[in-house]
């Protein structure tokens, strides 16, 4: 018989081989010594080296695999059958031209090493009737019900994680429903606080004394504050929802940007701040935009630029045509909204457009946020297409850079 025996550490790395016979001359026995230290699955070439490694990791986790059939290295070598055990010492394996070799190959080594014939013997587990191999049927039956009882737990597992997903996105789907409803339920009311609060202030001007102009201008700040944070709210559950839907139309975007700038004055004059506006490009004309979606960026943008700023301070808005060919040398329109307030950290930019990201600054007036504003910005301003971008550092302030495609907005 032609055979060998391989003895390894528990990673698999050769120690010793023991030639029977004439050995394996495919696996270049009398380089074997020399190898030592090499991973066994290797000596098999690669055509085989793959399942000799699937089977190193199956005696890994088993402790004992037998008669694994590998292509030899060599056309003309046939297959090779490997068995092998783990055991105290580390790893032993018996590679044959023939299954069923275990109990042959023991009583070839005994004569010459008997340390490792009783490993091997272990490995074959000989019935004293001489049966042959496999002996050890009480071994491989609790092998293979403890891989069927593994089976069953991992599919039970799979059914288990499958039902908890259902749940959950049945769970999700009802919170992002509640949360669009609330948010639109709210956003009407809000709109009509802010509303009769600016009409009460333009009809009864000159008749209010300070106080009274303060608590009116005071509830029309803060119903346009709420309403920033119930927008943010419907777009967050249409965008977690796959619902956010941009419906662009022709627009005057220079108008639009006036008309926003002159309603966050009112947020402005709360802090005695002043927000000036330079229009670059009058014959920027129309482009095609989501018009409600574009205002709720700038919305975001000018209330954000109002928070982090201190008292007195020049908030600049600029609307113009990109420089030719800074993107991508196709026509954008630009909006720039850039303040002289704190700035924020380089460590921090990374993850201001992210769900819930936000700086460490805290706003002048001791404003909070909760972090979605700018994600929702960037969302909508890719959804036309565009790119947002921030250019800022502590004691600076921060220029917020929107890049709008002129043409038609992707749906």
């Amino acid at each position: 018989m032609d055979a060998l025996v391989l003895a390894c550490d528990f990673d698999g790395r050769l120690r010793t081989a023991h030639a029977i016979g004439a050995g394996l001359p495919e696996l270049h026995p009398e380089a074997l010594h020399s190898e030592a230290g090499r991973p066994f699955p290797m000596l098999f070439g690669p055509d085989a080296v793959g399942r000799a490694l699937d089977l190193f990791a199956d005696l890994r986790r088993m402790g004992l695999v037998l008669d694994r059939p590998l292509a030899s290295p060599v056309e003309q070598g046939g297959t090779l059958y490997l068995s092998g055990r783990r055991d105290a010492e580390g790893l032993v394996l018996t590679v044959a031209r023939v299954p069923m070799a275990v109990r042959a190959i023991a009583e070839q080594v005994a004569g010459e090493d008997p340390a490792l014939a009783l490993r091997v013997r272990a490995l074959g587990a000989v019935r004293p009737d001489g049966g042959g191999f496999p002996a050890d049927e009480a071994s491989v039956e609790a092998l293979f019900e403890e891989m069927s009882r593994l089976n069953s737990d991992l599919a039970n597992a799979q059914r288990a994680l499958a039902k908890a997903n259902s749940e959950l996105a049945a769970s999700n789907e009802q919170k992002n429903r509640l949360m669009g409803m609330l948010a639109h339920d709210l956003r009407s009311p809000l709109q009509v606080v802010a509303g009769f609060a600016q009409i009460l202030e333009e009809r009864l001007d000159g008749r209010l004394e300070d106080a009274e102009r303060s608590c009116v201008e005071r509830i029309r700040e803060s119903s346009l504050f709420m309403r920033h944070l119930v927008e943010d709210a419907l777009s967050l559950a249409a965008v977690q929802a796959g619902r956010l839907r941009l419906v662009p139309r022709p627009t005057d975007l220079v108008r639009l940007v006036r008309r926003n700038v002159s309603m966050n004055r009112v947020l402005a004059d709360g802090k005695a701040m002043t927000i000036e506006l330079s229009v670059n490009d009058d014959a920027l004309g129309t482009v095609e935009v989501d018009p409600a979606k574009v205002e709720q960026v700038l919305n975001n943008l000018l209330s954000n630029a109002i928070k982090y700023s201190d008292r007195g301070a020049l908030i600049r808005v600029t609307v113009g045509a990109t420089p030719e060919g800074s993107v991508g040398g196709v026509p954008h329109a630009r909006i720039v909204v850039a303040d002289n307030g704190r700035g924020i950290p380089e460590s921090e930019l990374g993850q201001l457009f992210q769900p819930f990201g936000r700086s460490g600054t805290l706003g002048t007036a001791g404003e909070t946020t909760v972090g979605l504003g700018l994600y929702i910005c960037r969302t909508i301003v890719e959804g036309h297409g565009g790119r947002i971008s921030v250019d800022s550092a502590p004691g600076r302030g921060s220029a917020f850079t929107v890049d709008l495609p002129v043409g038609s907005a992707n749906h």
